[in-house]
């Protein structure tokens, strides 16, 4: 759907069944987001960002929903870390899980707030592809570094996923997450960053875990 918009958009053409077409497609997109589809916003094998496409599903889905409070929360964390199960889990979704290199891309899913309690009205989840996967190869470092930086820009609030009781990961992690909050702060020297990490140790069994796991935390805040 996105790639026939961009075409009708480029092409520029007075046809009447396409520029109706061109109407349609991304109010029915924004629907489909407000009923719990996950929309891509990138295309994991090209990584590229369709701005055209995505820019007016946004629009019309903010024709739908009005001027509300929302809260982007977005997820980051090695290949199979679990990250889709965790937001599944969290918000009750149905991102894809599966074993290896699952999600492609970057997804986000709308979430409808009822509690009063809450500030905002709709959280905006975003899930995304796997950092240091073997399938790219040489080339995973510099994707590894774009990813985070185009994730951590989008979110209010990034969940660092780390999976289990294996801390060894973490400085890997830790370094990509302070490589993109430098480059966005690079991008425009006047910016205020208000994005945050949350880091989740998620499949961590033992009922005492909290206490034994005290050492390996002072590590990491010790990075």
């Amino acid at each position: 759907m996105g790639q026939i918009y961009e075409a009708v958009c480029t092409c520029k053409t007075t046809d009447k069944t396409l520029q109706d077409l061109k109407r349609q497609l991304p109010m029915v997109t924004a629907k489909l987001l407000l009923h719990g589809l996950p929309f891509e916003i990138m295309d994991g094998d090209a990584a590229n960002v369709p701005i055209v496409w995505v820019t007016a599903v946004l629009r019309n889905l903010k024709k739908i929903i009005g001027d509300k409070q929302l809260l982007a929360l977005s997820v980051l964390g090695i290949q199979s870390s679990g990250k889709s199960t965790l937001l599944n889990a969290m918000f009750g979704l149905q991102f894809a899980v599966s074993a290896g290199r699952c999600t492609r891309g970057v997804f986000m899913q709308l979430v409808n707030v009822d509690d009063k309690r809450f500030p905002f009205d709709y959280i905006l989840v975003i899930d995304t592809v796997g950092l240091r996967a073997p399938e790219l190869g040489h080339q995973k470092y510099s994707h590894d570094n774009e990813l985070a930086t185009f994730v951590i820009g989008l979110g209010d609030i990034t969940i660092v996923n780390i999976k289990g009781e294996n801390t060894a990961e973490v400085k890997d992690v830790l370094q990509i997450s302070v490589h993109a909050f430098m480059r966005l702060k690079l991008a425009n020297t006047r910016l205020n960053i208000k994005q945050s990490c949350v880091f989740v140790h998620q499949n961590v069994p033992a009922f005492d875990a909290n206490d034994k796991m005290m050492c390996e935390r002072q590590k990491f805040v010790d990075i």
